[in-house]
């Protein structure tokens, strides 16, 4: 049965979702401030995470500092299963042993975002903590619940233990490869010009057949995420470094006219750069 439980934004735990992936923003990217494990019943799903994509199998983990603009790109009429735990990192000092928590939290300040491939013999345990977790009272006493934050630590246990054990795996076969090129290319080189001629040459494909495969892949043409890409830049610039002008924003984020940028960054925010910038809340882009 699926199930959704929130405390406070400190702990939220949906678990075994089907419902459709409703996005939070027009594109369907998102951040948080909260720690994010991401687990993969059934369906057909590409994931997106900042610059990489994962073309996701039942019994994926995903680890995620929640930080990084991410994505889910679900293929329509096919079930989506998902269960997704978010969580403040902070709130584990308050029950578990510093020594302790440093270990449990380094897949996610080590490498930021990741993925797990579990194993048909592992999927079965992991998939019995994500139940329990569920089963157990997510508060008492107006606070965190200490047996879901024990068996918490336990689920984090086992994933600490995997990254431990797991040999990075750069490659990657076939299509996703290649998308994963086009994702580098942009991250190079959002700032500056980018024409689809200059990626198809980079890749010594067509360009026909790259935007095809990144449309595929993504669910988005290479120009929409490009643009993204851009104003996640902005949005970041206006937050951090209020000295810069819009203008010079414009620039640094890779638009040639601040026309332009104002323009894109209204339709794709919902409001101008220098109202951003004014606003007192920036815990989630």
């Amino acid at each position: 049965m699926p199930e959704t439980m929130q405390m406070d934004h400190a702990i939220t735990y949906g678990y075994r979702s089907a419902e459709p992936f409703h996005p939070p923003a027009v594109d369907g990217f998102h951040s948080h401030l909260q720690y994010e494990i991401y687990y993969f019943h059934e369906g057909i799903c590409t994931y997106i995470i900042g610059e990489h994509s994962y073309h996701l199998r039942p019994g994926d983990v995903l680890l995620m500092h929640g930080r990084t603009l991410h994505r889910p790109h679900p293929q329509p009429d096919h079930p989506y299963v998902r269960s997704t735990l978010h969580f403040d990192p902070t709130l584990l000092h308050e029950y578990i042993r510093q020594e302790h928590v440093s270990g449990l939290l380094l897949p996610f300040e080590q490498s930021g975002n990741r993925r797990i491939s579990l194993t048909r013999e592992e999927q079965p345990e992991f998939e019995q903590m994500l139940a329990q977790l569920a089963a157990l009272p997510l508060a008492e006493q107006g606070k965190v619940s200490f047996r879901f934050i024990l068996k918490l630590c336990e689920l984090l246990s086992m994933l600490a233990s995997r990254c431990r054990e797991e040999q990075t795996d750069s490659s990657r076969a076939g299509k996703e490869l290649y998308v994963q090129h086009i994702l580098d290319y942009i991250e190079t080189g959002y700032m500056h010009e980018i024409t689809l001629e200059q990626i198809a040459d980079h890749l010594h494909l067509s360009r026909a057949y790259i935007a095809a495969l990144f449309k595929e892949w993504t669910g988005m043409t290479i120009f929409k995420y490009l643009y993204h890409r851009r104003i996640s830049q902005a949005r970041l610039l206006l937050h951090y470094q209020r000295e810069l002008s819009i203008t010079e924003i414009s620039r640094l984020s890779g638009f040639k006219q601040p026309a332009h940028f104002s323009r894109m960054f209204k339709q794709m925010v919902g409001c101008s750069p220098e109202s951003y910038r004014s606003r007192p809340d920036y815990d989630s882009w």
